[in-house]
C-alpha cells in the first residue's frame, strides 16, 4: 500500500526520518508491505513502480489507521490532486485505485478523485454512504473483533474498538443505499490468527441471510476483483461463478451453509473436499 508521510503505512519509529530528509528505508519498505510517496510526483512514480512490480490494483492510504502508531482515526490523508494523480496513473494501465479509509472526510475526497472502492469506512456518515450507492463506489466492509492486539497501546486499542463498534450502522446503511459491497478479514501478518478467520464470516450473519453471506464472499467479491480489468491474474477466466473455463475453488460441505452459515467457521471439521486448479488439497470422504 502506498501512504504518505505520517500516513497509515508509515510504519518508521518517531525518530527516523523520511527519505526527503536525508532518511534510509524502513524495514516495512524494504519488504514490499508499504511505500512512503509524498506529493503529486512522488505518487506517480510510486504508483508506476507498484503497477510495475505486477500489481492487479492500487491501495492507497487516504485515512488514520488502527495498527499504525502515529496518526489518529479522524485524520485526512493524501491531497485530492495526490489522489488524482493516482487514479490517473492506474487507470493508464486500466486498473483502478482503493483507498484505506473510515471517515467522511477522506471518503469524499477520495470519491471526488475517482476512487472506486472503500476499505473499511466504519466510521461514514449517512450522507457518505449515500453518496457513494448514487455514485456506485464499492464498500469494501468488515465485521471485526473489538479487542486489540496484545502489542497494541491503549491508544491503538481504542482505535480497534471505535472502528469495529461502527461496522453495524454503516452495513446497515451501505444496505439502505444499495452500496455495492465486498467483504475482507483484514486479517493479515498475524498467522495464529489466520486460523480463526472463517469466524468472520459468521460474523455477517448478523446483518445477512446465509445466502446473502456466501454471494457477498464469492461473487459479489469477484465483481470487485473485476475491476482490474487486464491487470487481474485470473484474466483467462471468469470469478464468481461456476461454469465452464472459470476460476473456481470448489468445496464440499458437511451442513448446509444456506440454512447454518456457521457450518464455515469449523471448516477443518466441515469442509470434507476442498479442490483448487483442479487439485485436490484435501478429501476425508474415503473415496
Amino acid at each position: 500500500m502506498i501512504s504518505q508521510t505520517s500516513g497509515h503505512g508509515d510504519f518508521r519509529n518517531i525518530n527516523q526520518r523520511p527519505i526527503s530528509l536525508g532518511g534510509n528505508l524502513d524495514h516495512s519498505e524494504n519488504i514490499d508491505a508499504a511505500l512512503i510517496a509524498d506529493g503529486k510526483d512522488g505518487v506517480l512514480v510510486a504508483v508506476r513502480e507498484t503497477l510495475k512490480r505486477g500489481a492487479s490494483q492500487i491501495k492507497l492510504c487516504a485515512g488514520g489507521g488502527v495498527s499504525s502508531s502515529f496518526d489518529p482515526l479522524d485524520v485526512s490523508q493524501y491531497t485530492e490532486e495526490e489522489i488524482h494523480a493516482a487514479v490517473e496513473a492506474a487507470a493508464d494501465w486500466g486498473t483502478y485505485v482503493t483507498v484505506h479509509a473510515f471517515t467522511p472526510r477522506a471518503v469524499n475526497k477520495a470519491i471526488a478523485a475517482g476512487v472506486q472502492c472503500i476499505e473499511h469506512g466504519q466510521l461514514l456518515d449517512e450522507a457518505t454512504v449515500k453518496l457513494m450507492g448514487e455514485k456506485g463506489i464499492w464498500l469494501s466492509i468488515q465485521a471485526l473483533d473489538s479487542e486489540g492486539r496484545e502489542d497494541f497501546s491503549e491508544e491503538q486499542k481504542q482505535k480497534k474498538a471505535d472502528v469495529a463498534n461502527g461496522a453495524d450502522a454503516v452495513i446497515k446503511l451501505a444496505k439502505k443505499y444499495k452500496v455495492k459491497m465486498a467483504w475482507g478479514t483484514d486479517v493479515f501478518f498475524n498467522p495464529p490468527i489466520n486460523k480463526n478467520q472463517n469466524a468472520y464470516i459468521a460474523k455477517m450473519g448478523s446483518w445477512f441471510t446465509p445466502y446473502e453471506v456466501l454471494k457477498l464472499i464469492t461473487s459479489d467479491n469477484a465483481q470487485l476483483l473485476a475491476l482490474s480489468g487486464k491487470r487481474s491474474p485470473y484474466m483467462q477466466g471468469k470469478l464468481g461463478v461456476i461454469e465452464e473455463g472459470a476460476y473456481a475453488d470448489m468445496i464440499l460441505v458437511d451442513g448446509n451453509p444456506l440454512k447454518d452459515i456457521n457450518v464455515m467457521v469449523e471448516y477443518d471439521k466441515n469442509f470434507v473436499l476442498i479442490i483448487k486448479d483442479g487439485k485436490i488439497y484435501k478429501n476425508s470422504l474415503g473415496k
